[in-house]
């Protein structure tokens, strides 16, 4: 989450090495971070009685092994990292530098990513409503770094952005779980399991529903969010 902030912070900023290297630290813990979500879903579909015992109980030793053998590996990496030491050296500096043009650079990065969020039409591909979903997390970020150096306003705009965020978050979770179901089934079909690809593919057709539902509950928060942008604009 921090380098999350600090990359969309930076870009605002127009810190382009600092950019580039959250983004890249980013990028590279993303699969860990899918993984740790997964199995939250995993346990929730199970306590809801959706899926067998005996096959979360194989899915979540398999996806607990590839997170273990994940976080030791980006441990290492990230220790050893000469960019991860470059970044914390660029961000220190930064930090002691001052800059009172930083509230207008990052109200006119706001502006910008906020012009974009119309909400996507209902037929639009999940490659367009995932880039609306990074802009609307952007654009709260910058509010809220505008609300940490004492631009006051913000936070009916952050409230609805946080709304918005968290229903479009929901919706990429459900997404991206039914695309790991849909790799490990690839997978333990190469291997010969048939009752475990059985019970995935009744899994992965039952959350059809669901992720259609998310879908559509998100895109009805962005159209409701558009519905009251003016008026945030007005008051801000």
């Amino acid at each position: 989450m921090a380098l999350r902030r600090a990359e969309a912070t930076a870009a605002a900023l127009g810190r382009r090495k600092v950019e580039r290297a959250s983004g890249s630290l980013v990028r590279s813990l993303s699969p860990l971070r899918q993984l740790e979500v997964d199995r939250n879903l995993l346990a929730r579909i199970r306590e809801l009685g959706h899926v067998p015992e005996n096959v979360s109980a194989r899915l979540d030793t398999h996806w607990g092994a590839e997170y273990s053998e994940g976080i030791a590996a980006a441990t290492t990496r990230i220790a050893r990292s000469a960019k991860r030491r470059r970044l914390e050296r660029k961000l220190r500096r930064l930090a002691r530098r001052p800059a009172d043009d930083i509230p207008f650079r990052l109200e006119i990065e706001r502006r910008r990513l906020e012009s974009r969020l119309a909400p996507p039409p209902e037929d639009a591909s999940d490659r367009r409503i995932h880039r609306y979903r990074i802009s609307v997390k952007r654009a709260r970020y910058l509010a809220e770094d505008l609300v940490a150096s004492g631009v006051p306003g913000l936070e009916s705009r952050i409230a609805r952005e946080k709304e918005l965020q968290d229903a479009l978050g929901h919706w990429n979770d459900i997404l991206q779980f039914r695309e790991h179901l849909r790799e490990t089934r690839e997978e333990s079909e190469k291997k010969g399991s048939v009752g475990l690809v059985l019970e995935l593919d009744r899994l992965i057709t039952a959350l059809e529903g669901t992720v259609d539902s998310a879908r559509r509950e998100a895109l009805a928060v962005a159209g409701r969010f558009a519905r009251v942008l003016p008026f945030l604009e007005r008051s801000a």
